[in-house]
């Protein structure tokens, strides 16, 4: 017995060293394979770790976060790198409070890296910036997605362009061991009757798409060059020994004859380093792309070349600390009003990749920011174009939600009811719509009022301001306390209003203690008001404890913190109505 307990011993270190030497050559497709088999015959912390980063190389965010959760639950783990990946796939499922503790636990084991307390001062960033969002949509593009990845589309005579990891016929069989998927192609698709109707997808033609991966692509402005990114198995001998991984690099072709042909490499391709994510510019005269060459300021970043008198282009120059991080850029794009567009993990956004903006001025490209939801999720966002005027396009996700790993999305903006003019580059982190003068609303028949400048939606039949507490919390944060601030203001300028104030929590605890909480959150606002000169007898505190939920985090139902959290708050209506009594009945938020 003891003999064949060695053996089992042995068979399974086996099976871990294979999985290493898979992981180390960049295999994590085939690698989680071994791993997940050894987790379930030897669980260990080490496997978890290994598993977890299989799947969060491959941007499969919820078997991430299964994985490492199962590390943690084992104790504190001596490698520090798990805490800061823990804590970013944390924040890539929307667990923004799990996410600052991970955090917090790899800065004390990293003094010396500032990474850890970016990261945890990032998550308070997005909570706080998502009570001013708007209610901007957007959709599936249905006809142009399937089940794999299908990302980064251009415009291209009458249709798009984009790039998919879809079996297609006559491109081959083989498969990418980095994530499982076949090598990626680009296929174009005609607009059909729609913005969202693409009808013909198939393969382009001529020499674009080759064994290996393919794409994205950039088009010049009439259509006659295209530039793309290719990986393309060219090393050999010694060289492929030294260098062992295979560089993304940038090739071009004119279209001549009906056929895209004599594809020849960017002037600045290496083999040491990658140049990829084309993009032409500036009617042609300037191609932007992503590069890890040496002298950035991080990892992968964006850089452009100029065309020069002889029409070769210019050395590559660094984009600047404008719009470079000690992250990756990724995927440049420029709209009509020469505005960069491009994806970063640099900044403190949602999640993943998010897609920044830096905007086109007379001293050159500003500091970029980082744009709001739905533009960017807790997954990967990049790849933005747009039809007109910075408010209507299409970009790419690998959100929840979506048909396949990566997928293309539409929106409109011009379409949506917003309560005030914004385009996507002014959408960003921070964003607030300007506040506007108070108004009476005489379809309420005076016993109601529509405050225009409160910045907090409201519903249909009457205004309401909307606060926020953190879990088991009935303090005031600094969001609500600048919510609470407004309210005191337009109170003060409308000494007949009167306000109920209606506490609630999320299903989490026992009805008896939630009421009392909901009644501690309803009092700690009325408390605040009075603090600040509100007469008490203008208001009415009511808890409802864990009753009317905003979303579909019920008793029993699984939910992220984000999700929880939109059920603890307080909710303030306002009437002329002294008695108040018709506020309480008609209540239905």
């Amino acid at each position: 017995m003891i003999a064949i307990g060695l053996l089992l011993a042995l068979f399974a270190n086996a099976n871990t060293r294979h999985a290493d030497s898979l992981f180390a050559n960049w295999k994590y497709y085939k690698a989680a394979k071994l791993y997940e088999k050894e987790s379930e015959k030897k669980p260990s912390q080490y496997v978890y770790y290994r598993l977890g980063q299989c799947y969060q190389k491959m941007h499969k965010y919820t078997e991430a976060i299964t994985a490492y959760d199962k590390v943690n639950s084992m104790g504190k783990y001596n490698d520090a790198s798990f805490y800061l990946n823990y804590g970013l796939v944390l924040k890539s499922n929307q667990r923004y409070n799990d996410a600052e503790t991970a955090f917090a636990t790899y800065s004390e084991m990293m003094p010396s890296d500032t990474r850890g307390a970016f990261y945890k001062s990032s998550c308070d960033t997005i909570i706080k910036d998502m009570t001013s969002d708007l209610p901007i949509k957007v959709v599936t593009v249905a006809s142009l997605n399937s089940n794999v990845s299908d990302f980064c589309p251009v415009f291209y005579k009458g249709g798009i362009v984009f790039v998919s990891s879809r079996q297609v016929e006559g491109h081959g069989t083989k498969k990418y061991d980095w994530d499982g998927e076949y090598y990626l192609d680009i296929l174009y698709a005609k607009k059909g009757n729609g913005d969202t109707n693409f009808v013909n997808i198939g393969p382009m033609g001529g020499d674009l798409n080759k064994t290996y991966h393919n794409g994205p692509v950039t088009f010049t402005k009439n259509y006659d060059t295209v530039y793309l990114n290719r990986v393309s198995k060219e090393l050999k001998g010694k060289e492929k020994r030294t260098l062992k991984v295979e560089r993304n690099k940038i090739y071009y072709a004119v279209y001549k004859n009906g056929s895209w042909t004599d594809l020849k490499p960017f002037q600045y391709n290496n083999d040491t380093f990658s140049v990829a994510t084309p993009c032409i510019a500036n009617n042609g005269s300037r191609i932007y792309f992503s590069s890890d060459m040496p002298g950035g300021y991080g990892g992968d970043d964006i850089y452009y070349c100029d065309k020069v008198a002889d029409g070769s282009w210019g050395k590559p120059v660094n984009a600047g600390a404008n719009i470079n991080t000690f992250g990756d850029e990724k995927c440049p794009g420029v709209d009509s009003a020469g505005n960069l567009y491009f994806s970063s993990n640099g900044y403190k956004g949602f999640g993943g990749m998010d897609i920044c903006v830096s905007k086109n001025t007379q001293n050159g490209f500003s500091a970029s920011a980082v744009l709001k939801e739905p533009f960017n999720s807790a997954g990967d966002d990049y790849g933005i174009i747009f039809v007109q005027n910075g408010k209507v396009g299409y970009f790419s996700s690998n959100r929840n939600g979506g048909k396949g790993d990566e997928d293309i999305y539409y929106f409109n903006m011009n379409k949506d009811s917003l309560p005030c003019s914004v385009s996507a580059s002014d959408y960003v982190i921070g964003f607030k719509c300007p506040p506007k003068e108070v108004v009476m609303d005489t379809v309420h028949k005076d016993t109601t009022f529509r405050f225009t400048d409160i910045p907090n939606k409201f519903d249909n039949e009457k205004e309401m301001t909307r606060l926020h507490f953190d879990f088991d919390k009935a303090d005031i944060r600094p969001d609500a306390a600048q919510i609470l601030d407004s309210v005191v203001s337009v109170m003060n300028k409308y000494p007949s209003i009167t306000i109920m104030v209606n506490g609630y929590c999320d299903s989490r605890g026992t009805v008896e203690y939630n009421q009392v909480l909901s009644e501690h959150r309803s009092g700690a606002a009325v408390n605040y008001l009075v603090a600040k000169g509100v007469s008490k007898d203008r208001m009415r505190a009511k808890g409802y404890g864990k009753t009317e939920y905003l979303n579909r985090c019920i008793d029993g139902v699984v939910c992220s913190d984000f999700e929880h959290s939109q059920n603890r708050r307080v909710e303030i209506l306002y009437t002329t109505d002294k008695g108040m009594t018709s506020v309480v009945k008609e209540h239905k938020p």
